[in-house]
């Protein structure tokens, strides 16, 4: 479901070529190829960072690229004045893209409070 989303949505995109899209397709693949054994064997807990601003995950809920579980134990390891995660229903890696409205629901009940 995931790849027939991702790729119609390249599709009908009006700025996407099919050449845009065999280029994300060979970057797909050359990421699992050698990013992905290279992710799998880190300790996420290792990765922390200090940070001087607020830091937000929205992700989808069934995103197989970053899986949550991944995201939560980075998170967990970072120190910032806020932080916060937040999944999306439905949604895979590209949530931002096709569940626009939920990410956007997300950003605002996380982010606006702090600007007022």
């Amino acid at each position: 479901m995931f790849l027939a989303s991702a790729v119609g949505f390249a599709l009908f995109a009006p700025a996407y070529s099919l050449g845009d899209i065999n280029d994300w397709f060979e970057g797909q693949s050359v990421s699992a190829e050698h990013l992905v054994p290279q992710t799998s064997v880190l300790d996420p807990k290792l990765l922390g960072g200090e940070f001087a601003l607020p830091v937000f995950v929205i992700q989808g809920a069934e995103d197989f690229t970053t899986p949550t579980s991944l995201a939560k134990t980075y998170l967990n390891s970072l120190h910032a004045p806020r932080i916060a995660f937040g999944t999306i229903g439905g949604a895979g890696h590209f949530a931002v893209f096709t569940k626009q409205d939920a990410f956007l629901k997300e950003l605002r009940a996380r982010v606006l409070p702090l600007i007022r």
